[in-house]
């Protein structure tokens, strides 16, 4: 079998992997970019993508925020419509415009964007079969080759084989969640450039969602608390469809709609709780360092930041030869000082309307009559 010799080796090519070779950068590292898959791929998710994207992309190099920009397939979104069980709403509009791509097509972008970097080599179709640690480094045995490499960047999400043979987190149903999703047109009475997001009192602690897309497309889907999901034995495909076709809210809305797709689901590991984002040698990135937004499950934006993050510090490595768990921290504290704010008050949020399903309308209706509050949501969401 082949041994290929590498600097780092990062094992998922998502947005996490991706973001993480490119803020690595053109230089001396040799990069191997391994990925299961060839691309374009698609993977279940929301679509959304919050506008923090292109900043973070800038801060890596200003090329990439363009590239972004220029990037067709994806659809302007102005803010967020939160939605209760009257029909009641908030809209939170965005100082800044985020977005939603199809991730086929976004991570298809990244994908090409870390590709072109000389130091990097893309091994896709590669399926990593092992991990083993020794004195030199990693031994990274694939089904194709073995890859020797002194650091693994593990984005391969949260089952993936980086965090099962580098740092096992056992999974926990409070700090987990489940949903689906499938794509639809012909959707009725779609506010412009907003995303859709309901909390309804006979489906918490769960929410549901529509999403617009380029070309009059829509991602509709439902998630839950993992918990939440065993204790009351939803059927999360079930649910979505009852709520589309009996709920007052989206019977009419979707009476004239046609299903693209098939309901797929997926996991969500949630950031509502601390996990280990490293060890001696390794980094964890996106879903494989649990760090999925509590509330709306977005994590697109949080695998690229924490790729960012990982790349940077990959690179320290290298510069001061110090590959130590103590030193690996510091990576850790800079993701959880970028993120942990705001999901912990995302997640004291969710629990409120779980345990109180008329505060979400109460605090609507507050919302309505006194702007101080609207800027307070404001912050929580943006």
């Amino acid at each position: 079998m082949e041994k290929v010799s590498v600097d780092i080796a990062i094992i998922g090519a998502g947005p996490a992997g991706c973001t993480a070779a490119l803020a690595i950068g053109e230089g001396d590292l040799r990069v191997a970019l391994i990925d299961q898959s060839s691309f374009p791929r698609d993977k279940v998710c929301g679509d959304g993508i919050m506008a923090y994207v292109p900043k973070v992309l800038n801060t890596i190099d200003p090329k990439y925020r363009e590239a972004f920009l220029a990037f067709e397939d994806k659809n302007e979104i102005d803010g967020l419509r939160i939605i209760g069980d009257a029909g009641k709403y908030v809209d939170v509009i965005y100082p800044d415009k985020a977005y939603n791509s199809k991730r086929i097509h976004f991570d298809n972008f990244l994908f090409e964007q870390a590709s072109q970097l000389e130091n990097v080599e893309v091994m896709t179709n590669t399926k990593v079969q092992d991990i083993i640690q020794n004195e030199n480094g990693f031994e990274i045995k694939t089904d194709q080759q073995t890859i020797h490499a002194r650091l693994v960047i593990g984005c391969d999400g949260a089952n993936g084989v980086s965090r099962k043979k580098l740092s096992p987190v056992a999974k926990d149903a409070d700090h987990h969640a489940g949903a689906v999703k499938a794509y639809f047109k012909n959707v009725k009475e779609v506010p412009d450039k907003l995303l859709e997001i309901y909390f309804l009192k006979d489906s918490l602690p769960g929410y549901f969602w529509i999403f617009p897309l380029a070309n009059g497309e829509y991602n509709v889907g439902f998630g839950m608390k993992t918990s939440a999901i065993s204790e009351q034995r939803i059927n999360l495909k079930a649910e979505m469809m009852r709520l589309i076709n009996e709920h007052p809210l989206f019977k009419d809305r979707f009476k004239e709609a046609e299903q693209l797709t098939k309901i797929e689901g997926y996991g969500l590991p949630l950031g509502s709780r601390k996990v280990p984002l490293s060890g001696d040698g390794f980094l964890f990135c996106g879903d494989a360092g649990h760090l999925i937004e509590p509330l709306t499950g977005e994590g697109i934006g949080q695998a690229m930041v924490s790729g960012r993050y990982a790349g940077w510090h990959a690179k320290k490595c290298f510069e001061q030869n110090n590959f130590s768990a103590i030193f690996m921290k510091t990576y850790d504290q800079m993701v959880y000082d970028k993120l942990w704010k705001d999901h912990h008050q995302r997640e004291f949020l969710a629990k409120l309307i779980e345990k109180r399903p008329w505060l979400m309308d109460f605090g609507i209706r507050l919302i309505t009559k006194f702007p101080v509050v609207k800027k307070w949501l404001m912050k929580i969401f943006w």
